[in-house]
């Protein structure tokens, strides 16, 4: 597989298409339509289902893609090398994280900072297993993480494996996201009981349905829902969560004087936390071992402790 066929496969993931994947890449459908299949010929897998709507991974696809992003993002850095003076090079702050809103804020407000210098921001999300691999193989800098503590000792023994140290910062609440258009988001009370959410659609990320945490659902013991919205996309979820009655699982802590938080994002999510929850979340950071963060990474890492420990009360 050559590089330029890497950078076909993930183009035509990330658009959908191979019209417009051949538009977006300068070339002809037919030659990325072999490409393509010269791919899927060397693996001996399918990589992509196509229909009249265009083409969507297969579950052997959506880890191919997972694998071979970080080799490009490496491949990219390594170009950059070649072509750059070391002298002019532009400051870089490359993340993987589990996909939290409040990160793309806190890149922003970052980039005004370095307005100056220049910076250049490289953001990845990742749910699934793969979310270490380019920590381990220095594809990025750091790794934001939300760990569950019904699954905290199998978190903590994986990073120490992968020679990975994690850094808590705080421990949040365990609760659900409500939208305007669900009859408990004027709920009196400050949290909720979990029989409560009976009959109303469960909005989740893939990750949470299937997998090693997908047995979360039944820990929190939030009844079976029989409308069960599964999506790979964090923002899917929250439009989800606008257009539907449904909830999404998440955590933080509400606000200091005791009131539910609401959180204004062009539209309104209440949160509640769940009544008599045991199980708690936490976020933290990965680094690898005896790794040193450059001053943009420190930079970054105290904006998130600043603005998680704004509105959470930390345990540590």
């Amino acid at each position: 597989m050559t590089n330029n066929q890497i950078q076909y496969m993930i183009e035509v993931a990330r658009t959908g298409s191979v019209n417009q994947a051949a538009r977006n890449l300068f070339i002809s459908q037919s030659a990325l339509s072999n490409a393509i299949r010269s791919v899927e010929q060397e693996f001996g897998r399918k990589i992509f289902h196509r229909s009249s709507r265009g083409v969507t991974l297969t579950p052997f696809g959506k880890l191919f893609i997972a694998y071979i992003t970080p080799i490009s993002h490496q491949l990219e850095q390594l170009y950059a090398m070649r072509n750059t003076d070391v002298n002019s090079q532009i400051p870089s702050l490359s993340i993987i994280s589990n996909g939290f809103y409040y990160i793309t804020d806190l890149l922003a407000a970052l980039g005004e900072r370095y307005s100056s210098n220049g910076l250049r921001v490289f953001l990845q999300e990742e749910y699934s297993g793969n979310f270490l691999e380019p920590i381990c193989n220095r594809a990025v800098d750091l790794g934001i993480v939300r760990i569950w503590s019904c699954y905290r000792s199998y978190n903590l023994e994986e990073f120490s494996n992968k020679k990975l140290v994690y850094h808590p910062i705080c421990e949040l609440q365990i609760g659900v996201d409500l939208g305007e258009k669900n009859p408990l988001y004027n709920h009196p009370e400050p949290s909720i009981a979990p029989e409560m959410l009976a009959g109303y659609p469960q909005i989740l990320h893939e990750s949470l349905d299937h997998g090693p945490y997908s047995d979360i659902m039944g820990r929190l013991n939030l009844p079976v829902s029989s409308v069960r919205y599964v999506v790979d996309s964090r923002a899917t979820i929250y439009e989800l969560l606008d257009k539907t009655g449904g909830y999404v699982l998440n955590s933080r802590k509400i606000s200091l004087d005791g009131q539910p938080r609401l959180e204004l994002r062009h539209h309104q999510w209440r949160f509640f936390p769940l009544k008599d929850c045991s199980v708690r979340s936490e976020i933290g950071y990965l680094t690898r071992e005896n790794t040193v963060l450059t001053p943009e990474a420190s930079t970054f890492i105290q904006m998130l402790k600043d603005y998680l420990l704004r509105d959470i009360i930390p345990n540590y």
